[in-house]
């Protein structure tokens, strides 16, 4: 199963399908299910690519940059292009980015409950639009749970949802800490080992990751790196990109 966007064979899902809101992360208004100024809309069948791809922070949509779909956008177009049938398209795009995402989370390179992890997985990927997403969310979300205090260990903290917006955090320990949920925006994070630290749904827009240590980290996605600030001596999972400003900070 492909858990990585390919715009090039996508229609321009993620353009078209989110309604967004002018706002530091986005220049503009956008209603849902309308296509971006931005994009070059083709037809069906073609790709649709954004016109400002390479310069989108800087014309005011950053939250483009950090918005992922895990594959879902050219799976869903094989099948449903929203220029010929956009019900379809955009009801599909709603649920398999949703499964792709728990797909991701399920394909943790951790050895807890690495067959139960497997098993779930292989229901999942069988699943189709019709899917009931909150179930499988909330039994994915359990696993994710257990398979995260296991692998911290039993006498692991959590900080889990705190409020930890614009901290100098570099003289804590966050080594095998829950920060699930936490708001690390704009925290100092410099020179941090977060070996084995939970980040699922850990929000860390303008966060300092320059010389961290986050190869083990737990529950890493690409959009939480792309909206964070970092340099070739942070360290990354390897399944995570490091973003190309990066290498030459």
């Amino acid at each position: 199963m492909e858990l990585e966007a390919d715009c090039g064979r996508c229609s321009g899902l993620c353009c078209v399908a989110p309604a967004f809101a002018r706002s530091a992360d986005f220049a503009i208004d956008k209603p849902a299910r309308t296509p971006c100024p931005n994009l070059a809309v083709s037809v069906p069948g073609q790709p649709a690519p954004c016109t400002i791809h390479a310069e989108l922070p800087e014309r005011g949509f950053p939250g483009c940059v950090t918005f992922d779909c895990f594959g879902a956008g050219q799976r869903v177009t094989a099948w449903a292009d929203w220029r010929a049938a956009p019900d379809e398209a955009f009801e599909a795009f709603d649920v398999m980015r949703a499964l792709h995402e728990v797909l991701w989370y399920l394909a943790e390179p951790v050895d807890a409950l690495a067959a139960e992890r497997a098993a779930l997985a292989e229901r999942v990927e069988a699943l189709g639009p019709e899917a009931d997403v909150g179930a499988v969310r909330g039994e994915a979300g359990e696993l994710f749970g257990r398979t995260s205090e296991l692998a911290r260990g039993p006498e692991a903290r959590s900080m889990a949802r705190a409020d930890l917006v614009g901290k100098d955090l570099r003289r804590r320990r966050l080594a095998d800490v829950s920060l699930r949920g936490a708001l690390l925006m704009g925290a100092d994070l410099r020179g941090v080992d977060l070996g084995r630290a939970d980040l699922l749904g850990a929000d860390l827009r303008g966060a300092d990751l320059r010389g961290a240590s986050l190869r083990s980290t737990l529950f890493l996605t690409n959009p939480q790196v792309t909206s964070a600030r970092g340099d070739a001596t942070t360290s990354l999972p390897g399944r995570v990109h490091r973003p190309g400003a990066w290498a030459s900070s």
